[in-house]
């Protein structure tokens, strides 16, 4: 719930980091917050080895990477978040772009909703890092996939980490840090085989096939 009201509170603001269009934050974050993008260029890589594929976009927040997924080719995207000012976003935004047509974004906690499909990828940017139990939500992405699952992760830092954990604690919202090592041990009990742990500039990308298609 906390995680929940501090995303309905920032999102206009949240999403104004992604935004270009004369934003001085926008250009502030490609040079000292890498990670945001490199996170998504990462995510497209994955997206080359498939054809005519779906995506579950977790916690997708206002729908600016659902768009990017649509238009790096794929066929539909669904993407769900907690959070009703996102999802308001979200479908702004696709429909400003012109493919509210080919995705879907729903209202619901990731965890507890029925989904009626399973999706070939199944992705989560700047999630876990607002995750208590990372292992349950990384189980229940690889259960929902048929193909790969994709995650970004925050790195533990010896300066940024603890004053970026003090900033939000002091809007009410937790974080939460991880090491490889740490990470590789998610893995298995996640269900996830045949993955790969690639450091990026703030924290890291896993990559895994669900244990029973690999």
């Amino acid at each position: 719930m906390r995680v929940r009201n501090y995303f309905e509170r920032t999102a206009d603001n949240f999403d104004a980091l992604y935004d270009d269009r004369h934003n001085w934050q926008y250009y502030f974050n490609r040079v000292f917050r890498k990670g945001l993008f490199q996170r998504v260029e990462k995510t497209l890589e994955v997206f080359r080895h498939f054809q005519d594929f779906t995506v579950l976009d977790v916690g997708c927040g206002s729908g600016r990477n659902s768009v990017l997924f649509l238009e790096a080719g794929a066929r539909r995207v669904v993407g769900v978040d907690f959070a009703p000012r996102m999802l308001d976003l979200a479908r702004e935004h696709s429909q400003a772009k012109g493919v509210a047509e080919r995705c879907e974004f729903i209202e619901a906690d990731f965890l507890t909703y029925s989904f009626s499909e399973s999706f070939d990828i199944v992705v989560a940017l700047g999630v876990f890092d607002y995750v208590a139990d990372p292992v349950s939500v990384l189980g229940r992405m690889a259960r929902l996939s048929r193909g790969k699952v994709v995650a970004s992760f925050p790195g533990v830092s010896p300066v940024r980490a603890p004053v970026r954990k003090v900033r939000y604690a002091l809007k009410d919202c937790p974080l939460y840090f991880y090491t490889a090592g740490g990470l590789q041990r998610l893995c298995s009990p996640a269900g996830l085989a045949q993955f790969r742990i690639e450091r990026i500039a703030s924290g890291y990308m896993l990559v895994g096939s669900p244990t029973l298609i690999a």
